[in-house]
């Protein structure tokens, strides 16, 4: 019965349009501040974190591998949106910061030099998941953790596939860093 609970509560966590309540507007749809996307990307991670530690309070290893895996499906295909959603990378790093912090960690690095390099955000997504089931296999020692990456992997590039035929056509702009040490005048 508890992981029904699991179930059920780790959807309902990643399905919450939290940004939207949070930032008053739709994210995907408008230009935000680079606060508003922090933002955002501490709501993900959090919902993230806190499905899969409720996962492991009701259901010990097993709970927190099978709400990881909903949560991260509840974001992707939220029911208070009409099954659409974003691609899910921020609350697959927050669930498994609880079950292998170091392949996060070691993910973020990955994502953070892709996008230096390549300047698409698409790009940076789609290397970095390939680069976390790789290394999956090495980093994560429990079975049901490397079991959890593989499906998250999976679901991302799922959910990204539409994706695929625009970076194709290079219809996504690059990426623009802004120059932090340039004088406001």
């Amino acid at each position: 019965m508890h992981f029904v609970y699991i179930m059920a509560g780790a959807y309902l966590m990643g399905a919450l349009p939290l940004h939207l309540w949070a930032l008053g507007k739709h994210p995907f749809r408008s230009q935000l501040q680079p606060r508003e996307y922090f933002l955002m990307i501490v709501i993900d991670l959090v919902k993230g974190m806190a499905a899969t530690l409720f996962g492991m309070a009701l259901g010990g290893w097993p709970g927190a591998c099978l709400a990881a895996v909903l949560v991260v499906a509840g974001s992707m295909y939220s029911v208070f949106l009409g099954f659409q959603g974003n691609y899910g990378l921020t609350v697959a790093a927050g669930a498994l910061l609880i079950l292998s912090p170091v392949l996060v960690l070691v993910g973020v690095i990955i994502y953070f030099f892709s996008l230096l390099f390549t300047r698409y955000l698409f790009l940076s997504t789609l290397l970095t998941t390939m680069a976390m089931i790789v290394l999956g296999l090495i980093l994560v020692t429990h079975f049901y953790a490397w079991l959890v990456i593989l499906v998250l992997g999976s679901l991302i590039l799922f959910r990204m596939k539409p994706n695929w035929r625009h970076i194709r056509r290079n219809l996504e702009p690059p990426y623009r860093f802004k120059n932090f040490f340039r004088r406001i005048h």
